[in-house]
């Protein structure tokens, strides 16, 4: 009866995402490259001084770079005012320009609904009218190269050349059979824990941030602040946010699923991953985490958080940009009231392993214009390691978004001890997973967990076939 009614919850949530997204909304547009071009003119002037770096492709790009985007953000849209896209006019124009006016050197396509991305992908894919770049998604690779969406950057970008030396070790843990195919030009945590150092306070809890400052922040200091906080009677939580399971898994240094070799391999018996999953139990079974499928139809809560009843929400850096700073300033928040620390760390494990999210763009299959995938891609890796263009890119954050720099020194703080960590379990393809909806066999592995109180290694003898199955199939399109 449980799994019934998560079912029809979950068709109410879907039925619901799809009428929200169908109003006519575009794609992310970009910010009004005028204003803050003249807000960020230091952006430039450091772009500037590296724009004939020897390493960008001397091509001539004619045609703006058709990227294929979906209603809303997260990671989905190309800031047309960002340090690489002033490199990119500087270097080669303003591709196909219509007036003077035109500054933009993409070529935005909305897929429609966001569910839909991958049908529309491969449509437009087979009938020779693909985009030349797509936003790189785990819940997508390899399972994306198995259906013929994305080519290989072998021969396009030089990743053995020295601007590609710190992502290098990771572009090469996704080779898929012998190839690459993730153009790797930054590193961060997929998800980092947000709290209120006000609500910490009240709570008469230590500062989460001071503790891992000490080496302190660890799985069993983290179940503590849980226990003495939660109080589910009163409408109290103390984990929120759509993937905690996959953050604390991550913590233990394996991923459900990893790439060894360029093959496929299924971690679900590692006993790391069985402690892991353990905590996830305690977590619902103590009602410590927010139950959102009980009380607010599947979606996230966000007020909850803003109104103190939450203690600490999962998600990344972008949550801050969208939400979390108009919430400090609508409220009044003092700048230090919105603090951030890494998932705390397995006391089994020497270091901060964190489940990472690498940003890349996908070269798509069919693209037209590779000229403009290579330029694009070097500008951005150029950007993100010139220290300059760093230190003026922060201060735009700062403008743009509302960062403060203790908040920026502290994501630098996370950055630096990350030793990222990389779960291949929403690759494997429709037929087990996909991170649109819980029920799927690879997320009720450890969604099941979380939300419902179930057994790991129930749900794990439950699926285990299918998923072994699916693994086996795309291991052995390798070479083929």
């Amino acid at each position: 009866m449980k799994r019934v009614i998560s079912l029809i919850l979950i068709a109410l949530m879907v039925l619901s995402v799809a009428a929200c997204e169908t109003d006519g909304r575009q794609a992310f547009t970009t910010l009004d490259t005028t204003r803050a071009n003249e807000q960020h003119a230091g952006v430039q002037d450091a772009v500037a001084k590296i724009a004939d770096h020897p390493s960008l492709p001397d091509v001539e790009v004619t045609k703006k770079i058709k990227f294929l985007s979906w209603p809303g953000s997260g990671g989905n849209h190309i800031d047309e005012t960002s340090p690489a896209a002033e490199m990119f006019r500087a270097k080669y124009g303003v591709p196909d320009q219509q007036d003077e006016d035109d500054r933009n050197i993409i070529e935005f396509w909305n897929c429609g609904q966001y569910q839909n991305r991958y049908v529309e992908l491969a449509k437009r894919i087979s009938s020779d009218d693909a985009p030349d770049i797509f936003p790189f998604e785990a819940r997508y690779y390899p399972y994306g190269i198995y259906a013929n969406l994305f080519q290989s950057i072998d021969g396009v970008i030089d990743i053995d050349s020295p601007e590609w030396a710190d992502s290098r070790e990771v572009i090469r843990r996704f080779e898929w059979g012998g190839k690459n195919y993730c153009a790797v030009t930054e590193l961060v945590p997929s998800y980092v824990i947000w709290y209120r150092r006000s609500i910490m306070e009240e709570a008469g809890l230590d500062d989460p941030y001071t503790l891992y400052k000490q080496g302190k922040w660890d799985w069993n200091v983290f179940m503590e602040h849980c226990e003495r906080f939660s109080d589910p009677l009163n409408d109290k939580y103390s984990v929120s946010g759509w993937d905690p399971d996959e953050s604390l898994l991550c913590t233990t240094g394996v991923g459900l699923i990893s790439i060894e070799g360029g093959k496929l391999v299924s971690n679900m018996y590692d006993a790391r991953i069985e402690r892991a999953m353990e905590m996830v139990y305690i977590l619902s079974t103590r009602n410590y985490r927010y139950p959102q499928h009980e009380l607010n139809n599947w979606s996230m809560n966000y007020n909850e958080f803003r109104a103190g009843n939450i203690l600490f929400w999962d998600n990344g850096q972008w949550y801050y940009e969208e939400l979390l700073h108009n919430y400090r300033d609508r409220d009044g928040w003092p700048d230090d009231e919105i603090c951030l620390v890494p998932y705390p760390r397995d006391p089994y494990a020497n270091e901060y392993y964190q489940q990472g999210r690498q940003e890349s763009y996908m070269f798509v299959a069919g693209s037209k214009n590779k000229e403009g995938f290579q330029a694009w891609t070097q500008c951005v890796v150029l950007t993100v390691r010139d220290p300059e263009v760093l230190a003026q890119a922060r201060d735009k954050k700062k403008v743009d978004y509302g960062w403060t720099d203790a908040q920026l020194d502290i994501f630098d703080e996370i950055l630096r001890d990350l030793t990222p960590v990389f779960d291949f379990k929403n690759g494997l393809g429709e037929e087990v997973g996909s991170k649109d909806v819980y029920e799927n066999a690879v997320e009720m592995v450890t969604k099941y967990v979380l939300i419902h109180g179930e057994s790991y290694t129930m749900m794990r003898e439950e699926r285990r076939a299918e998923i072994d199955m699916q693994i086996a199939k795309l291991n052995a399109s390798v070479g083929h």
